[in-house]
């Protein structure tokens, strides 16, 4: 027994001596103050007993001090620590009332709505037109207290790394590579940043002509190419406004005025703000920034935020009346980037026998960003001209025009990082891996001279069981004109092998323009709506339509199309198609039985007033999707060239999506018809996503889509010519369960009504849509914080059953596709 208490009590003595020990006391009479609460940052460590003792453990160098009725005070951490309190005057005590409170000062949420109100009115777009410049400067360095202390740091630890045989360091041959690679690039930032980046950027607003954005120059340290997607990204708040004053996120915050004072001339509210985390040990006097209103504008003037632990990052941003109308002035932002840690050799002697001692030595990494907006232009003329092309355009990028723009000159620091990260890059080749991450936001893996489509490994769907396959596409790299392009999948249900060839011809460099031919051996669901023209992300969405659907017919395709970007907004695809086509489930249309061949045209317009694009050696790139988008397809089957169809089929969608007070909105209206000499899957199949019988528990799972019906038979309602809505509404507020993530709450509603003049040509087992389809549903976004959303559907009106499991779905949504 003595043997296990005498290490059990050794085990308690060093728990118990690790801790560090606070004692309150008032100041004036130095008693005791308990119930003090002592915070480490906004993390409650713990509140003292009635002699004014606290036993803690933290990380932090700093706690903070509070309680009733006496001012906050801050001390060093220590072992021992004894804290006098002042007593708190009555007005800063009437303040900490309000502050505990945890809840939004009235005055303040007036302030912000009257801020919404007003939004449109102070933004620059209510302008006729407008232009202006920036210069934006994107580094990565260690906190800027400490770069002396680095730089003596890596010379020291070079020199010890230099005495040191690799056989004692290494074990794997990796190790010491990953270990070199390192240490090289430890010496390349040495003396300079580890990465800097300077873009010189011109903006130009039309309310005739919509909106331009044109790089006036740009260099990236160790990239002497631009990184096209990468440019697009928008590091700032401008025409846009800080999350935590949208409406939408109102509850996530608790608001307090706190003073009126003088900026720049002009009276302004001060409105602080903090994150509503766990009450009970959330620090009530720390606060996560600062808001600034124009008292007589009620214009945004100044945003400050700070994050929630100390020296993690903050931003400030600073607009200025040009006009009666609010543009960006300036903006400062600093990130923490993770942090280095090394394990250093103590300097104490080592005695013989003795294994030497290390500890960690850590610098934090931070992402500085600096943007200055000058130039300002208020109703320049504009011309159409200068609106042509895309949305966005490189003008210049050796940075070589840089200088006109910089609002400061460079420090040796900066100038030495162009020189030593371009030789570090250059010699490590990463600008070529750089390539497989830009492609990953195009669907694409990324391989040298060869692009693999995502979409092509797996599938899944009643009729060919799982699918593998992959999909392979030359890249630039290969020709900057000529792009063929294969792929190949197989079914394990159908024991069946498929496969597509094509060659695309790019004719220009500045604009989508491309011919294509292609053949393609494959099977396809049967009345499936057009998704030409859709993004890989709506396709993505759309991948498990037919988890539950075996009504799938053989194409046999040669085809050849062009498809050309008329506008930034506009798009057209023309198709010419040859098929040879066969029904692969009990089916006959007519006396022409289910084996057709098929000569047709297909013209495609994609209108997207609102996306932002920009044209890249890989193709165009959206990195902006604006509402609303508009598709449609017209397609003609002719009885030449052994054709046997003679048929008319248009299809239109209409996507739409906006925020309201009642929160973040998605409208989708669709709608087709057929006529003429028609095979079913010329037609429509109302897409229902569970399975006829519902003979398994999982025949009524489903994930969401496009416009899938969760409650509907898969195959089972076809129309040749309908009308579909669709309203998914997220509620405007979310909430924390378990873990850091929030969820929210989606509400949806879909409906749809067609008719089938000609039912009776066709041989097959279906029901026509000629009453409302109709169902209701919720959905669990993160639900539980977790990363997959869990929904439930039910079906309403004609087609309700007295079944209740025949008009219940389950939807289950997996991130990785929403």
């Amino acid at each position: 027994m003595t043997k296990f208490l005498s290490p059990l009590f050794l085990l308690l003595s060093i728990f118990i001596f690790s801790q560090n020990q606070i004692k309150v006391l008032s100041k004036n009479d130095k008693k005791p103050i308990g119930n003090a609460a002592v915070y480490c940052d906004d993390d409650l460590l713990g509140k003292t007993n009635d002699e004014g003792i606290l036993n803690f453990k933290t990380k932090c160098k700093k706690v903070e001090v509070l309680a009733n009725n006496f001012e906050d005070a801050t001390a060093d951490v220590k072992k021992n620590m004894e804290v006098l309190l002042k007593t708190s005057s009555e007005k800063s005590s009437n303040i900490d009332k309000i502050v505990i409170s945890n809840k939004s000062d009235p005055k303040a949420l007036r302030i912000l709505d009257e801020f919404n109100k007003r939004e449109k009115n102070n933004s620059p777009k209510s302008l006729d037109s407008y232009q202006f410049k920036s210069y934006s400067k994107y580094s990565i360095d260690v906190d800027k207290d400490s770069i002396d202390a680095f730089k003596n740091f890596i010379v020291s630890r070079k020199d010890s790394l230099s005495k040191v045989e690799k056989k004692e360091v290494f074990k794997k041959k990796s190790d010491e590579k990953d270990s070199l690679l390192s240490e090289e690039f430890l010496d390349a930032a040495k003396d300079g940043q580890m990465f800097l980046w300077e873009k010189a950027t011109e903006y130009k607003y039309s309310d005739k002509f919509g909106e331009k954005t044109n790089v006036l120059d740009n260099r990236m340290s160790g990239f002497k190419n631009p990184i096209y997607e990468v440019l697009a990204m928008n590091f700032s708040n401008l025409n846009r406004i800080p999350r935590q004053l949208k409406q939408e996120n109102r509850n996530l915050f608790n608001f307090y005025v706190t003073d009126t004072i003088q900026i720049d001339g002009r009276s302004t509210y001060v409105i602080k703000f903090k994150e509503i985390m766990d009450k009970k040990k959330q620090n009530p006097r720390k606060f996560n920034g600062k808001i600034y209103i124009d008292t007589e504008t009620f214009a945004l003037k100044k945003f400050e935020s700070s994050s929630k632990k100390r020296n993690e990052g903050n931003i400030v941003s600073v607009w200025k009346p040009i006009n009666n109308k609010w543009f960006l002035d300036y903006e400062d932002m600093r990130m923490k980037m993770g942090d280095q840690s090394f394990d250093t050799a103590k300097k104490d002697s080592v005695k013989a026998g003795e294994k030497q001692k290390y500890y960690k030595k850590t610098f934090g990494n931070y992402l500085y960003i600096k943007n200055r907006f000058f130039d300002f232009e208020i109703n320049p003329e504009q011309k159409a001209s200068e609106f042509k092309g895309y949305s966005l355009e490189v003008k210049n990028s050796d940075g070589s025009l840089l200088n006109q723009y910089r609002t400061d000159s460079l420090t040796t620091r900066e100038n030495t990082t162009y020189d030593n990260i371009d030789k570090f890059v250059e010699k490590h080749d990463f600008e070529k891996k750089l390539g497989f991450y830009t492609q990953l936001l195009r669907g694409n893996l990324r391989y040298k001279m060869i692009d693999f489509d995502i979409t092509k490994v797996f599938n899944y769907d009643k009729y060919q069981g799982f699918r593998l396959g992959a999909g392979v596409k030359l890249n630039e790299k290969f020709s900057k004109t000529f792009s063929p392009d294969g792929y190949f999948g197989y079914g394990f249900k159908d024991h069946t092998w498929k496969y597509g060839l094509g060659l695309d011809v790019k004719l220009s460099q500045k604009r989508t323009s491309i011919f294509r031919i292609d053949y393609v051996d494959d099977v396809f669901a049967a009345g499936r709506f057009s998704n030409n023209m859709w993004n890989t992300m709506m396709k993505l969405t759309d991948i498990n339509l037919d988890l539950h659907n075996a009504n799938f017919y053989k194409n046999q395709k040669f085809g050849a199309s062009y498809l050309y970007d008329i506008s930034n907004s506009l798009s057209m695809k023309i198709a010419v198609n040859k098929e040879k086509q066969k029904a692969l489930f009990d089916y006959q249309y007519r006396d022409l039985g289910n084996n057709f061949n098929n000569v047709s045209t297909t013209l495609s317009l994609k209108f997207s007033p609102n996306d932002k694009n920009i044209m890249t050696p890989s193709g165009k790139y959206t990195f902006e999707t604006g509402f609303p988008q508009v598709f449609a397809n017209f397609e003609k089957g002719y009885h030449i060239l052994g054709g046997d169809l003679n048929y008319q089929k248009f299809d239109a969608l209409v996507v739409h999506q906006f925020r309201t007070k009642l929160g973040y909105t998605n409208l989708k209206l669709l709608g087709g018809i057929s006529s003429g000499t028609a095979p079913i899957w010329k037609n429509f199949e109302i897409a229902g996503q569970t399975e006829r019988g519902l003979e398994h528990w999982f025949s009524s799972v489903s994930t969401p889509s496009n416009f899938g019906f969760a409650t509907m038979p898969s195959g089972t309602y076809f129309a040749d010519k309908f009308v579909a809505f669709k309203i998914s509404q997220y509620l405007p507020f979310r909430f924390r369960t378990i873990g850091k993530r929030y969820s929210n709450i989606e509400l949806e509603y879909q409906s749809a009504i067609g008719n089938f003049k000609n039912r009776g040509d066709h041989q097959f087992d279906f029901i026509p849509l000629d009453h409302y389809y109709q169902e209701a549903g919720i959905i669990w976004n993160r639900f539980l914080g977790r990363n997959f959303g869990l929904g439930f559907s039910y079906r309403l009106g004609y087609y309700q059953t007295p079944v209740f499991k025949e008009n219940f779905g389950v939807k289950l949504r997996f991130n990785l596709l929403n």
